[in-house]
């Protein structure tokens, strides 16, 4: 990676620069009690080169614009298979060194900044971003069974466009700031799986994949207080991820498990003395967005759960107070050190990490939902020195 800065003038930044990035990605599977690989890893090489300009228009417009262009080269080592409405239609071997299929991307932004007055700014922006990497996930409420996967001769780059207009005003003498931003995204090529996918057993995961599109929509407000012994913030962010993909939900929208309806956090930070600072974190967020099913029946002496909608049902949300203390040792000549005491989730809330499900042992007609939480508390202690 190297990055360059040319000033070419009083109203004109210009900044440029290229990103290398070579991969290698080992898929792997639960069995068992462990973690095994389920093939050899695959190689690609991720690059980029972009050029923008930080142009000052006048006294109250700044606009910065810019182009990045990006590549992604699947390398060889390890047999492709190519997929037609699920089914395999060729296999590619693509030898060690060679250079297989290649995605190219134009990615330009825009944004301009117009200061309303010395305390009252407003923004607009534009901005195309393409995502190259994968993570894949399962919507039920099970333990999660997250997998990253690049680019390959079936999955292409996502690539989102983005919109937004903001708004940030201070008052009382620079100690206060509101900020909000509106947002609307598009995003293309959209992976998820098909229904029913057994994510530990397919033998190829690429086999049980479907393509489609995306869209996210929101609001996010932060209140910040900048001075004085008591500081921090409090942002709030409501919000909207959806996507459509043929052959899930019947072709309508459904909730990304992304997707998140409300988000909250509450940092505050208090000088208690010149070597005590106490802080405090807050945050609340919805569920994850997640499949339940909907009812069972018994097949060969075995119990098999129906599922409705996708991402039609939620985890229980997720919210905790974490706190600490610092205390700033008195600096020496050549050495300054600091301890941190810190506590964890304080009142202790059991915020959920999985759920699975099991027949009510007094009511077989009903079933039951079991959760599982980590990390109930967790106490802390940390020194930092810097010499």
């Amino acid at each position: 990676k190297q990055d360059f800065t040319f000033y070419l003038n009083t109203k004109n930044n210009i900044r440029f620069g290229f990103n290398v990035i070579q991969h290698t990605i080992t898929p792997t599977k639960a069995e068992g009690t462990g973690i095994v690989n389920t093939k050899k890893g695959r190689k690609a090489l991720e690059n980029s080169v972009y050029v923008s300009n930080s142009y000052k228009a006048s006294d109250k417009i700044n606009i910065d614009y810019g182009l990045r262009f990006s590549f992604y080269n699947v390398l060889g080592g390890d047999i492709y298979n190519i997929y037609k409405n699920n089914q395999l239609i060729n296999s590619i071997n693509l030898e060690k060194g060679k250079v297989g299929k290649t995605y190219y991307n134009f990615e330009p932004r825009f944004s301009m900044n117009y200061r309303v007055s010395n305390t009252t700014n407003l923004k607009i922006g534009y901005a195309r971003n393409t995502q190259n990497l994968h993570l894949m996930s399962n919507s039920t409420g099970g333990s999660p069974t997250d997998q990253w996967i690049g680019n390959s001769y079936n999955i292409k780059p996502e690539i989102a466009d983005q919109v937004s207009v903001g708004y940030a005003k201070t008052f009382n003498g620079n100690m206060y700031e509101l900020s909000s931003e509106a947002y609307y995204k598009t995003m293309q090529n959209q992976i998820d799986f098909k229904d029913g996918t057994d994510v530990n057993n397919v033998p190829d995961i690429e086999s049980e994949l479907l393509y489609g599109k995306g869209r996210a929509y929101g609001l996010e407000m932060m209140l910040k207080k900048k001075r004085g012994r008591l500081t921090g913030w409090v942002g709030y962010t409501i919000s909207k991820t959806e996507r459509q993909i043929n052959g899930i939900n019947s072709g309508q929208w459904y909730n990304a498990k992304q997707d998140r309806t409300h988000d909250l956090s509450i940092v505050a930070v208090y000088d208690l003395t010149k070597r005590w600072t106490l802080s405090g974190t807050f945050i609340y967020t919805t569920g994850n967005a997640v499949t339940f099913p909907t009812g069972k029946y018994i097949l060969n002496g075995m119990t098999v759960y129906q599922y409705g909608n996708r991402n039609a049902d939620r985890m229980p949300a997720t919210h905790r107070l974490d706190i600490s203390a610092t205390y700033e040792r008195p600096a020496r000549k050549k050495w300054q050190g600091s301890w941190t005491f810190g506590l964890y989730n304080v009142y202790g809330r059991q915020n959920p990490f999985s759920m699975t499900f099991k027949e009510n042992k007094t009511n077989p007609q009903k079933i039951d939902a079991v959760q599982t939480s980590l990390f109930r508390w967790v106490p802390s202690i940390t020194y930092n020195f810097k010499f």
